[in-house]
């Protein structure tokens, strides 16, 4: 075990790095997004109770991390997001049920088991259900990542800004 002058700090640091993410924030992209449908958000702690909250229908979903019961300012980040049942039979509540089952496993994907696992306990899945099948959840999916580019998500973000995030270094 170390015990030099800067061991404290070393350690500090580590769990600081620990938490240190990088968030986009580009207010022009997040001012130009539009949807076709009306997105009429609903939040719910993520925990195996409440599951059975979850519709069984087609949508977009995504992970917040929340800092809710302070007396700071209530405060969120969006950490993922998701569509499920364009191109499946999959539903919200069944993707729901994925998720816990990943936590559960954490043999997935490493940055959602990490997101799953980090912030448990402050985790929201936010969805809207959107039953019409004729609306494109794949295009709302890349114009919502292309303007959010939240920092789990790795795919179907637009060329462009998919790019420039893989340059900037």
């Amino acid at each position: 075990m170390a015990t030099g002058k800067y061991h404290d700090i070393v350690d500090s640091v580590k769990d600081f790095k620990l938490y240190h993410n990088k968030f986009y924030v580009d207010m022009r992209r997040w001012k130009t997004f539009q949807s076709r449908v009306k997105l009429d958000w609903k939040r719910i702690r993520f925990e195996q109770g409440n599951r059975v909250k979850i519709p069984k229908e087609r949508g977009i979903y995504a992970f917040t991390v929340l800092l809710d019961s302070t007396d700071l300012p209530i405060h969120a980040y969006i950490l993922y997001m998701g569509i499920t049942g364009d191109n499946s039979g999959a539903d919200l509540h069944s993707r729901y049920g994925q998720y816990l089952a990943d936590a559960r496993s954490m043999n997935k994907r490493p940055k959602v088991c990490a997101m799953l696992e980090m912030w448990k306990g402050d985790l929201f899945f936010n969805f809207v259900p959107i039953p019409n099948k004729r609306v494109s959840l794949s295009k709302l999916e890349r114009s919502f990542l292309s303007a959010v580019v939240p920092p789990v998500n790795e795919a179907d973000i637009d060329a462009k800004v998919s790019g420039k995030r893989k340059a900037a270094w």
